[in-house]
Formats: C-alpha cells, sequence, structure tokens
C-alpha cells in the first residue's frame, strides 16, 4: 500500500509517546480558546482607551482646559487655543470664530474615529497597540490551526506505521473533521457532535492498540555443529569433522 504521509519518513510512535502526545494536543486544543479570548481582550482595552475622553492637548489627561478663570469641557487642541484667543481678547465670538470651531471639532472627530492623523503621542500609541493586538489575533490564529492539523498528521500517521496498519485510514479518520469545515458544508448538529465523538473516539483507541515487532521473529534457531571425538593420531581441526 502506497505511503501517503511521506513527508514524516518512517517515524512510529509507541503507545506511550503517541498517549502522551495527544494529551499535550488535548491540552493545546483547550488553550487555543483562552488564548483568542486573551488577545481580543487587549484589542479591545485599546480601543475602549482610544474611545475614551480625554485631552488632545499632550497632557494624556481627561481633564477639560481652564479659560478666564472658568473650567471648560474636553476640547481638541484646536479649539482649546481658538478659545483661548478669543477669551484674551475681550471679544464675543463672531459667526466666523463660531465656524471654526466647528470645523476643528469635525476634524478632531474624523481623526478620532480613523485612527489617521493621530497628532499626539497616547493617540498614535494606542493606535499602533489596537493594530499590533488585531494583526496578533489573525496571526495567532492560523499559527494555531496549523500546529493541529500539522500535529495530528504527524501522530496519527507515525502511530499507523507503528501498529502495521495502511496509512489510507489517516484519511477516513481526519476527512469526515475537516473537509465539512474546509468546504463550508453545513450539517446539522447532530451530525457535526457524531463525527467529533468518532475523531476523539478513534484517537482514544489508537493509544491502546499494541505495535507491530520490529525484531524478526525467533522461530528458527540457527544449527550448531555436531562434535565429534577426535580418533588416535588424528590432526586438523578439533571437534569438528
Amino acid at each position: 500500500m502506497l505511503d501517503f504521509m511521506t513527508i514524516f519518513g518512517q517515524f512510529r510512535l509507541t503507545r506511550i509517546t503517541y498517549a502522551v502526545l495527544l494529551l499535550l494536543m488535548f491540552c493545546f486544543d483547550i488553550a487555543k480558546d483562552p488564548i483568542e479570548r486573551l488577545i481580543m481582550a487587549e484589542h479591545d482595552q485599546a480601543s475602549r482607551e482610544l474611545m475614551a475622553p480625554r485631552s488632545t492637548g499632550g497632557t494624556g489627561t481627561a481633564v477639560g482646559g481652564e479659560v478666564s478663570g472658568k473650567n471648560m469641557p474636553l476640547m481638541f487642541k484646536g479649539q482649546e487655543e481658538l478659545v483661548k484667543q478669543i477669551a484674551a481678547s475681550g471679544r464675543k465670538p463672531t459667526a466666523e470664530d463660531m465656524q471654526n470651531l466647528r470645523a476643528m471639532a469635525a476634524k478632531g472627530a474624523t481623526q478620532m474615529t480613523l485612527r489617521v492623523g493621530a497628532s499626539d503621542a497616547e493617540t498614535a500609541k494606542l493606535v499602533s497597540r489596537r493594530s499590533f493586538f488585531e494583526t496578533l489575533y489573525m496571526v495567532a490564529g492560523i499559527a494555531m490551526t496549523a500546529i493541529t492539523i500539522v500535529g495530528l498528521l504527524y501522530m496519527v500517521s507515525s502511530r499507523l506505521r507503528d501498529i502495521g496498519w495502511p496509512q489510507y485510514l489517516l484519511w477516513l479518520l481526519l476527512a469526515p473533521v475537516f473537509l465539512p469545515r474546509f468546504f463550508a458544508i453545513p450539517l446539522p448538529t447532530l451530525a457535526i457532535q457524531g463525527i467529533t465523538f468518532f475523531f476523539y473516539g478513534a484517537l482514544l483507541v489508537l493509544a491502546f492498540i499494541p505495535g507491530e515487532d520490529a525484531s524478526p521473529p525467533a522461530r528458527y534457531k540457527l544449527a550448531q555443529p555436531t562434535p565429534v571425538k577426535r580418533r588416535p593420531g588424528q590432526f586438523g581441526r578439533l571437534g569438528t569433522q
């Protein structure tokens, strides 16, 4: 029978080694969800900090400015400077001043929403942090899926080789699990549960099947030379004829 898994050479896994690797694979599979949730928690925390009200004047605090001894609400940097100029001049804000204030507010809100044009180091740091965890989430998902697939292929293939079973059984075990996921085949919940139980059950069964004995069977014993008594006056090989 043709060996489909030649990429793993002729590796064999004994029952003990296979059981240890299978336990590690189960633990890794359980740990994937907490790892993804941890990454997304950091991503969401950076998003909340980015959307939280704070001063854009470089202080990094959420305290409003103070103009002419009066506390002012949170403002973008351009708005704060314009309000201070109007207060210092002692005049009332004109229609043009109000239009400039609204334009600066719209510009600042757009920059904060689109995460572009960050005007201070804190905002740039939060944007970079959020993008990092967003990318890390996608990379981690792909990496953990690849590790699971390659690990299962290696374990099952090596265990089948140690038992002495044909390698095509590998595809009979893995195809029902991975084909519906790869091709997005809709299955009822009962069918998905049945496939899952069959898959894990088959993996466990492989851990209890004894492997094929690699040493040749000692069915025949080598013939031993028959000792021969030497006749008086005989020379040559001692004890053999």
